[in-house]
């Protein structure tokens, strides 16, 4: 037998030997002996240093990963704000630009009358208001009597046609190459008759407005008078 050996049953009897004489010790305590004689470490030490070091591995773990979320996380709120401040100049160019519009739209409005009478006007020919009373924008031109659109909207047109005794003619707003409004002055009857009309039509940008004379039908002459004859506009 080896020395440990020996040891080993001696303890062993005598913790027999101490029962039977009153002494009791703990399963425990004589547990303890056995360690220490045998120098085996103890179980609670190996699991708490196990604990520590699986503490310890599972610390610097979470450590590790709460760096690396807390990067994705910056990475993530960087990339979030960038794009927030992106869409926000986005907006703000959007709405500069609207404002632009708006801005220049403000003063675009006209009316026009023609600087003397028209005796007789052939039919489909513009009518060419050539004085303008207010050209805000300067979008009518008085050379040609067309209106050009400066931007798309919603525009309003009104148009007053004076003539003359024996005289009846029926006149057109012409959108583009579309009549959307139609007058019809009389005075076969009278000394002068007028007649006007007015319309809402939605333009796009560079759509052109003027007035015709509507075809051959009605009386001739064709007669427009110049102070009471006039053709107006603006956007809404």
């Amino acid at each position: 037998m080896t020395c440990l050996e020996v040891k080993l049953v001696f303890l062993m009897v005598l913790m027999v030997s101490l029962n039977e004489y009153g002494f009791s010790a703990s399963l425990s305590e004589f547990a303890e002996i056995v360690d220490d004689e045998f120098e085996i470490p103890h179980l609670n030490a190996q699991v708490g240093t196990s604990n520590k070091h699986n503490f310890k591995r599972v610390t610097e773990t979470g450590k590790t990963d709460f760096a690396e979320n807390d990067d994705d996380l910056k990475k993530g709120l960087t990339k979030k704000g960038l794009d927030e401040v992106k869409e926000h100049n986005d907006k703000s160019t959007d709405l500069q630009n609207i404002r632009k519009q708006l801005a220049s739209s403000v003063h675009i409005s006209f009316s026009a009358k023609l600087g003397t009478s028209i005796e007789d006007i052939n039919p489909w020919n513009t009518v060419v208001f050539n004085k303008a009373i207010t050209n805000n924008g300067n979008c009518y031109n008085t050379a040609t009597g067309i209106f050009t659109a400066p931007i798309a909207g919603t525009y309003y047109f009104s148009s007053t046609i004076l003539t003359k005794r024996k005289s009846t003619l029926e006149m057109s707003l012409r959108v583009n190459e579309k009549d959307a409004m139609l007058i019809y002055a009389c005075a076969t009857t009278l000394i002068y008759n007028s007649a006007t009309n007015n319309i809402i039509v939605k333009l796009n940008k560079d759509d052109k407005v003027k007035m015709i004379k509507y075809g051959p039908w009605g009386e001739r002459p064709f007669y427009i008078h110049h102070s009471w004859s006039t053709f107006t506009g603006f956007l809404l």
